[in-house]
């Protein structure tokens, strides 16, 4: 009795993270069409979901599966354009002013 409840907490543990992760690629995919925009990707809980449910079941380094969850995508090029984005703007402003003072 005691293993079928250890195997049916992997299935869920595994299962709902499956699901999420599944939602999310639907989600990236969709985001991508023209047009069409659905809500923003759930944060990294399928992807986390996986590792842990591969941990739990002894997978070891294949946990790192779970960093294939789009959200950490889209998260780091997310900090990337909002760090470059920032830099960019600052030297556009620092353009604009000095040639506002040459004139």
């Amino acid at each position: 009795m005691e293993v079928l409840d250890t195997v049916f907490g992997y299935i869920l543990i595994f299962g709902l993270g499956l699901f999420l992760y599944i939602m999310n690629w639907v989600c990236f995919i969709n985001n991508m069409i023209p047009g069409r925009k659905w809500s923003s990707l759930v944060p990294p809980l399928g992807g986390a979901l996986i590792a842990a449910g591969i941990l739990i079941a002894g997978g070891g380094w294949w946990a790192l599966v779970g960093l294939t969850d789009p959200f950490f995508g889209v998260l780091i090029y997310s900090l990337l354009t909002g760090a470059f984005g920032k830099m960019q703007k600052s030297d556009k402003e620092e353009t604009n002013e000095n040639g506002k003072h040459g004139d």
